[in-house]
């Protein structure tokens, strides 16, 4: 490490206007995606196969971080300007991530929300 002070986190401009352009929001609604060149980006900024990196128990952080690349490289590549894989690696673990459109799933066990149970499970009759 250098004690050069890291220069502020630059995203590239948001492709949808569901995004603020200093956030990196991401729609947990919308399946992980990841074309082959960005899996092998990822590969090469950390040395570990996505597997490896959504599985490691060890460090949750990883999995953020993951998902925060697969945006930045979907932004970088359709802004024609994809940086270094271990600069977006880098800007992947600062980026400020808040997770939108998601929704608490109801407690399956709780009566008043509960669909499985028959009606007359509630009253006993």
């Amino acid at each position: 490490m250098t004690d050069e002070p890291i220069a502020p986190l630059q995203l590239p401009p948001p492709v949808d206007d569901d995004d603020i352009s200093d956030v990196l929001a991401i729609d947990t609604n919308k399946p992980l995606r990841l074309s082959a060149e960005g899996i092998r980006c990822l590969q090469k900024a950390t040395g570990r196969s996505m597997t490896e990196l959504l599985t490691d128990d060890a460090d949750e952080s990883n999995k953020m971080q993951v998902l925060a690349f697969a945006e930045l490289f979907r932004r970088y590549s359709r802004s024609g300007h994809m940086p270094d894989a271990g600069v977006l690696w880098e800007q992947a673990g600062r980026a400020y991530i808040p997770l939108v459109g998601d929704t608490p799933q109801p407690d399956p066990l709780d009566s008043d929300t509960s669909t499985a149970g028959l009606p007359s499970a509630d009253t006993g009759e």
